[in-house]
């Protein structure tokens, strides 16, 4: 079963990621931290967990980005220079939001084990984060902006609406536009959910920015990426990830994606939403 030891491992990568391609590499740690999730936030079963925790030792025995910090006494208030980091940054679009995805998987594991809060775990993801300084800002205009409270029926309407948009739109270019559109609102709502609203609401005009983008639709020159066929296996099936243990994991999105999914699935209450998602989530896995 995965135990909160892989929280640990998780922090362990994003905080020595910074070191060496910030962006690729930070991949590795908040895909971690995102199977714990998938796995406790949905009740996987034990041969499910343990079908992801075998691909999670294989990606952590493969990469020097698991190296353990060293054993430092813990202390709560460090988290609030990983906050005043995030702040920093938080209102431009960095990378595709990967600074505040990045920045709130770490504040969620932090806060559920509190003996991992270092000197050398905050300054390492500290660090990743202020790694991101490329810039893809562009202009809003009033109804550009999405919903205010990051935490509400409204938010997570406006998410899944989107998402059927766009994977919609994307259809033969690939989904990562519907992925990221989830794990960057799931990261919002996930900072609002811990208390930290002024960085909930500090990212909304990243966010009203990324979904613009988004909406302009695949460009000509994009390659042409397969879908996934329909199928009736999902990431809450045992079988689903015994077919891709052996396939290279990549940038771990498969897990990050379904984590976020999955997460924000359970806080929508539109009955059709709900339906016509679930029908869709075969082209995102």
């Amino acid at each position: 079963m995965l135990d909160q030891h892989y929280l640990i491992r998780g922090l362990d990568c994003l905080s020595n990621a910074h070191g060496a391609n910030y962006f690729s590499d930070g991949h590795l740690g908040a895909s971690v931290i995102a199977a714990y999730y998938l796995c406790h936030e949905n009740s996987l079963d034990e041969n499910t967990q343990n079908a992801i925790k075998s691909r999670l030792d294989h990606d952590l025995g493969n990469s020097r980005l698991a190296l353990p910090a060293p054993d430092e006494v813990a202390d709560e208030a460090l988290l609030q220079d990983l906050v005043r980091t995030l702040a920093a940054g938080i209102g431009d679009l960095r990378e595709v939001g990967h600074n505040v995805i990045f920045g709130a998987a770490a504040l969620k594991a932090f806060r559920q084990c509190p003996e991992s809060i270092t000197t050398y775990r905050v300054d390492g993801i500290c660090k990743l984060i202020a790694a991101f300084t490329t810039t893809q800002n562009v202009t809003l205009q009033a109804d550009d902006e999405i919903p205010e409270a990051a935490s509400n029926d409204t938010f997570i309407k406006f998410i899944f609406t989107e998402f059927l948009h766009s994977v919609s739109l994307y259809a033969g270019f690939g989904q990562g536009w519907a992925g990221h559109l989830l794990t960057f609102g799931h990261a919002i709502v996930e900072l609002s959910r811990l208390g930290y609203q002024d960085l909930a609401d500090g990212a909304r005009p990243a966010y009203s920015m990324y979904i613009k983008t988004m909406r302009r639709g695949p460009e000509e020159s994009d390659p042409h990426i397969p879908d996934h066929p329909p199928s009736d296996l999902t990431p809450l099936d045992h079988d689903y990830w015994k077919k891709r243990k052996k396939a290279h994991s990549g940038l771990g999105h498969d897990l990050k994606y379904a984590c976020s999914f999955y997460n924000l699935f359970s806080r929508l209450t539109d009955p059709y939403l709900r339906e016509r998602c679930l029908e869709e989530s075969y082209r995102l896995f």
